[in-house]
């Protein structure tokens, strides 16, 4: 189903597709040269009196679609110089999966490509000298104010397929080119953003997987309660892994409110009360006073959220705080805090589960759910 030459573009610019899209295929997605720069950037730069060094380009490819038009350009200005983007649309079709011979248009899926590009007041042989530095603080200038220009479109037209973007959410490597201003000899080549490379798993082994059935027939059965609630922290790394970093802090922190509530429930249960007395005892005690008061009378151990070299300290400092920072302001943590967070959040749930195991005697039966 290909679009005829006089027919509108598919990218939604109103042009003719042969003015428009046609001849773009194939081409190199790097778009300076030295025409270019003198039309279409320098104009701008003169009106601040600012003659930029070094051109830098990287090529990417968003995980949604923001339908502007074709070669849509925005340019902000900055301490160091100017931050450019400059908006296409690639179109891919997923009817290769069905044996049906023919492209399905309404299998069509449309992506944004931008080219992000950066002028710097940097001399060209100093970025290529350190240009994993460079690189690194150049992407991530651009990716911040790429958000903002995310965020305004998404407030302005309601679209719920939009979301904030990190380097997790692009692919491990993209293409990245250098240009000197002033000789206009480049350098291109590829720049790694993370280490999230796919790799083989190893096939489970025989004690793997008569685990694996154990377990299944536990959640089946629902015999450990805990267990279920562990899907809230793989969800956390999972999220991370793939940058989705406020979800992951979210995750992260509901997995030990989850695990603490259900602990709570169960020592409850273990005193004897009833079901009409325990649901009335959870829905007023707030969980913070399970931290500070409840559980130290049950299982012992420090509680104390004020010593930060402990690890309920560590924890209420990086994960629950930081997600109330998440869920209250809106805010978008660094890849350093979400890593410390998850970590933090895994270390306290292991000091839980040791206390647990510290009172196997006085709690026999909460104890045989962590053997």
């Amino acid at each position: 189903m290909k679009t005829g030459r006089n027919e509108s573009c598919p990218c939604g610019s109103g042009k003719k597709y042969k003015y428009c899209c046609l001849n773009k295929k194939g081409e190199e997605p790097f778009i300076l040269t030295k025409e270019v720069y003198e039309k279409d950037f320098l104009p701008v730069y003169n009106i601040d009196k600012c003659y930029p060094k070094t051109f830098v380009e990287f090529d990417i490819v968003l995980p949604f679609h923001i339908p502007m038009y074709i070669s849509q350009t925005f340019t902000c200005g900055m301490e160091f110089g100017y931050l450019s983007f400059r908006f296409d649309m690639i179109t891919t079709n997923d009817s290769y999966r069905y044996p049906l011979g023919k492209n399905i248009p309404t299998l069509n899926i449309h992506k944004t490509k931008i080219l992000m590009m950066g002028a710097v007041d940097l001399d060209y042989e100093t970025v290529l000298g350190d240009s994993e530095k460079y690189y690194n603080e150049f992407f991530d200038l651009l990716l911040e104010q790429l958000n903002k220009i995310v965020l305004s479109y998404m407030v302005s037209k309601k679209d719920e397929d939009c979301h904030y973007l990190t380097k997790e959410m692009f692919p491990a490597t993209i293409m990245v080119r250098t240009t000197n201003l002033e000789t206009w000899e480049n350098d291109m080549g590829l720049f790694m953003l993370h280490m999230n490379v796919p790799y083989e798993k190893n096939p489970l082994t025989e004690d793997e997987i008569y685990n694996f059935k154990r377990l299944q027939g536990i959640v089946v059965w629902e015999k450990n309660p805990f267990v279920a609630g562990e899907q809230h922290m793989f969800s956390a790394r999972r999220n991370f892994k793939q940058g989705f970093y406020m979800e992951a802090v979210n995750l992260a922190q509901t997995s030990v409110e989850v695990l603490i509530r259900i602990l709570y429930k169960e020592l409850l249960i273990d005193e004897g009360k009833t079901e009409v007395e325990i649901e009335e005892v959870l829905e007023n005690t707030a969980f913070m006073n399970i931290i500070k008061k409840k559980l130290a009378s049950y299982i012992g151990g420090s509680w104390d959220i004020t010593k930060v070299d402990t690890e309920v300290g560590k924890w209420y400092k990086n994960t629950y705080l930081l997600r109330n920072k998440v869920t209250h302001t809106g805010k978008i943590p660094s890849f350093k805090e979400v890593d410390e967070a998850i970590y933090d959040a895994i270390e306290f749930k292991k000091f839980i589960i040791s206390r647990v195991k510290l009172n196997k005697k006085k709690y026999p039966k909460i104890n045989e759910y962590f053997a």
